[in-house]
This record gives C-alpha cells, structure tokens and sequence, in this order.
C-alpha cells in the first residue's frame, strides 16, 4: 500500500476530490458532517459503561468519543510530522490533513453502537439465534450471519454510507481515507479471518461499498470478503484503548466503586520522577485524577508515534498483526492491560450495572418481537390493504416509506436495527414499556 492512495480526499458517493485550500480540508469537513449529525447528537444518551447514569459527570457514548477523537487527532499529527520529515507524505498531504482523518475516523468509531452499548449488541445477536425459523428461513447463511452476530461497528459503516442518511448515494458521503480509517474490521460476518470474536465491518448490503473504499484507498485483498487494515485504523484502536481502559476506572471512582487510591496506585508507576508538591495538597480526588491522566496520555502518546513510525513497512505491507500498544516502549501496555482486567472484575460485573443489563435484554426483546413480527407481515403482504392494522400502526411508526410492502425480509431487518440501533437507552426503554403495556 502506499499513502497516496491510502490518504485519498474523494467522496463516496462522487469522485469529487480535494485536500481543500485556506486550512480547510476535505478531511476537515468530515469532521463537520459527523459532529453536526443527529446519529452522533444522540450518543449523548447512549451507555459507554454504566446504563442509565443517574451522575452526570459519567462518560457517555457521546464524551467518551469526543475525548477519544481528541487522542486520535494527537496521534494523527504527531506522525503525520515524522513521516513528513522522512518524505513518506504525497505532496498533496500535510501533518495537519492525517491529523484530521484519525480526528474523524475516531468521532464516529461508536456511531453505530445500540442503546445498553455492548449488552444491546448481544440481545440483538441473542433474538435472531433464538427466533422462530419462520422470521429467518427465507435468509440466505450470509445474511443470517449478519443479523445473528450483529455488530455495532457494521452498523456505523452503514449509518454513514447508507443513502438513508443523507440525500445523496454514499449517505454522509465521506472520504474514502477517513471511511477506511474507520473501518476496524474490513470484512464481512461470513469472511471474517476471526469468526470466533464475531467483528466484522460491513452487512453484505454494504459490503459492496466496503470493497469501493478498499479499492480507493488501495487496501490489499485478503480473502473473498476481506481486505487488511488501513494503517491509521491502529491509531483510532490504540486511542479508544487508552481512552476507555483509564477512563472505566475514572468513572468507577466518580460512582463510588472502586477507592481514588486503587487507581492511584495503578497509574503511579507510569509516571517517571517525583509528583509536585501541588499533587500531595490536593484534597480534591477529581483533580488528582486529571493531573495522573495528563500525564500518563503525554507518555503513552510519544511510545504509540515511536511504535507506529517503526513499523510503518509492516503496516503497508498490512502485514502488521495485533495492536499498537503491545509494541509500544515502556509500562503502558501493562497499565492498559492491568486497567481492563480491572474494569471487567471490579466495574463491568457491578450488581447494579448487571441488573440494568438484564432489564436491556428485555426491553430490546419487547421491541424486536414487535418490529420482527411487523416485518415478516409486511414481507409477506400481497398489498397495503393485506396488513394487519396493528402491522400498519407500527409501520407508520418507523416509517412507511422504508418498509414497502413485498419487500426482501433481509432489507427490512436492516431497516429495523436501524431505527433501534438509533435509539437512545431512555427512548428504547419508555417506548419498550410503551409497547408491552408497561410490564418492563
């Protein structure tokens, strides 16, 4: 591969291409049209850990990706600089444009998460393994595995390629570089390289826009339904890695949890020489906590440009195999390691936090046997005077323009995980209560 094509500034959608002139770039703008979303607005209201935080100092989907785009737009700009110096950017590309690619691609790496966040992704899975085979047999084994190993990262891809999200075909039409810096896992359910960890990128009514990306941006073919990773998709990874297995623990302080001095004593190791005078003064654990983090980012930021920089051959190559951090100098990737085996003992497994999860699974099921049930009808009706009229409320609901009547029972699935996967953990939970008559 080579970072001509890789950066590429042409659209989905259209071949219009430009880095852009006056500082504002095409990689500038997808920024724009990410953030302005209504799909990214309503992370705001979508769990990063906890469900249904009653402390609005916790992390949401929507902060926790803010602060993850901030480390991603580091990153981006601190490499960028070094390879410029080694002469490895096009003429055309500036330190400043792969800041804003890794900027963007890491806004909308949790874009399309459902609401319950990973307990929301297993409920999916878990009702179409377990649903009548009259809702699945007329699926073919690709799309039942789509739906049966259902993944919030296919589900983003969608949201930002599909037409439904925008006017035009290419749906929010962004860059190819900044698309392919999305995509984690560039394959579709049935041609993942790993089907035992269930990621995948692409459903396969997208996955024709996934090998167009590939294609432009010159990602090497692996396999029939796969292609290796964009390098800087291992900058998006390693800054929601540093993002997320800190920032748990944060949260898990600010509820009560887990003692200030439990992270204290993890995060002191990773900071070389003595702690200001200022720090031991500090009453105040909020504060202390942001100081450690400061520090800790500042380090773990210079081990992932050396790591990268390094081994920029293997990852043209798209030979490179794991992730950044586990070969990056010095104890981060320990700490990082240590903090999410920590999180998944001390946090994660919470009584209080496992028992809103199980509330999920129910509400999700309430909705999916509603919306399910409405599909197969509307899949089956010979007209729209053949409906149900309950069918016909619910369809109405959705909208009656993505659900035509006689439609494949595959596209109307999407349309449904669509419009669930676009709820917020509130709204799913009132209107799941709404439909099932308040049981939940």
């Amino acid at each position: 591969m080579n970072w001509q094509k890789l950066l590429s500034p042409a659209r989905l959608g259209t071949r219009h291409s430009s880095v852009g002139a006056f500082g504002r770039s095409d990689f500038h703008k997808d920024y724009d049209r990410i953030i302005f979303s209504s799909a990214f607005r309503r992370l705001q209201r979508k769990t990063q850990v906890h469900p249904l935080p009653e402390n609005d100092n916790v992390h949401t989907r929507l902060t926790h990706s803010l602060e993850v785009s901030c480390i991603g737009r580091s990153l981006g700009l601190m490499i960028g600089h070094r390879l410029h110096e080694k002469g490895s950017l096009p003429d055309t590309i500036d330190p400043d444009h792969m800041a804003a690619i890794v900027q963007a691609a890491a806004l909308c790496h949790d874009i399309g998460n459902p609401p319950f966040g990973h307990a929301g992704e297993y409920a999916i899975r878990q009702w179409f393994i377990d649903a009548d085979p009259s809702f699945t047999r007329s699926l073919t084994a690709e799309q039942f595995a789509d739906l049966t190993t259902y993944e919030g990262n296919a589900q983003g891809f969608r949201l930002l390629t599909n037409k439904r999200t925008g006017l035009y075909d290419g749906g929010m039409r962004l860059t190819y570089a900044t698309l392919a810096s999305f995509l984690k896992y560039p394959w579709s359910a049935s041609g993942s390289p790993f089907p035992q960890k269930k990621k995948f990128g692409a459903f396969q009514k997208e996955f024709s826009l996934l090998e167009e990306v590939a294609d432009a941006t010159g990602l090497i073919r692996t396999g029939d339904q796969s292609f290796c990773r964009h390098p800087l998709v291992y900058l998006v990874e390693a800054a929601d890695d540093a993002c997320y297995a800190l920032i748990d623990i944060e949260d898990g302080v600010e509820l009560e949890l887990v003692d200030f001095r439990v992270l204290e004593e993890m995060l002191r190791p990773c900071i070389a020489g003595d702690l200001p005078a200022e720090y031991d003064r500090e009453p105040n654990a909020s504060r202390k906590i942001s100081f450690l983090r400061g520090k800790i980012m500042t380090g773990i930021l210079a081990a992932l440009v050396d790591a990268f920089v390094a081994n920029e051959d293997a990852l043209l190559a798209g030979e490179w195999k794991g992730d950044l951090l586990a070969c990056a100098s010095g104890p981060y990737n320990e700490l990082i390691t240590t903090a999410k085996s920590f999180s998944e003992k001390q946090i994660i497994l919470n009584r209080r936090k496992v028992q809103i999860e199980v509330g999920a699974f129910a509400h999700l099921e309430t909705l999916l046997d509603t919306f399910c049930k409405t599909a197969l009808e509307v899949h089956n009706a010979g007209s729209e005077a053949d409906l149900p009229y309950r069918a016909g409320r619910v369809r109405e609901l959705i909208g009656n323009d993505a659900m035509p009547v006689g439609a494949s029972l595959y596209d109307l699935y999407l349309v449904i995980l669509d419009y669930v996967s676009g709820m917020t953990d509130d709204f799913a939970a009132r209107l799941a209560r709404d439909i099932g008559g308040g049981q939940h």
